[in-house]
């Protein structure tokens, strides 16, 4: 099965937003370093944009989805793979994936206070306002 229009549009915000380094330890945003290990070292981590998007297609591939809600260090998080996941599945989340994945954002969010996350803090945020849109939508029962 190939990638859809909405798959490609994730990959791209994936790319764009979080900052993967690239051959030759290039960035989409200089300046922005780490003294931390690698977060190619840690599992759930992607060192490069092919292995973001690699991560990211086995994640909206998944049909059990068990990942939904697996705390992930605040490095593995803030290369927005899983965010990215969430927000391409959304609709298709059953309602107790959602609770999980809303769940998961709050995780992320509190392990994301370095200024170098900022970003993915903001992706944070805008993915755990659309997981709650849908999770009211239709996991709530009607009066």
């Amino acid at each position: 099965m190939g990638f859809s229009y909405a798959k490609m549009q994730v990959l791209v915000g994936v790319l764009l937003l979080t900052g993967c380094a690239g051959p030759g330890n290039f960035s989409l945003f200089p300046g922005i370093t780490s003294t931390e290990a690698s977060p190619a070292a840690e599992a759930g981590a992607c060192p490069t944009p092919e292995a973001c998007a690699v991560q990211l297609k086995k994640l909206v591939d998944d049909p059990r989805r068990d990942w939904i809600g697996q705390p992930q260090s605040a490095d593995a998080y803030a290369n927005g793979t899983r965010l990215f996941a969430y927000r391409a599945l959304r609709k298709k989340l059953t309602c107790n994936e959602l609770k999980r994945a809303l769940e998961d954002t709050v995780a992320a969010a509190s392990s994301l206070q370095s200024p170098r996350h900022d970003r993915a803090r903001v992706l944070t945020t805008a993915v755990s306002q659309e997981l709650k849109a849908e999770q009211s939508r239709r996991c709530h029962p009607r009066l």
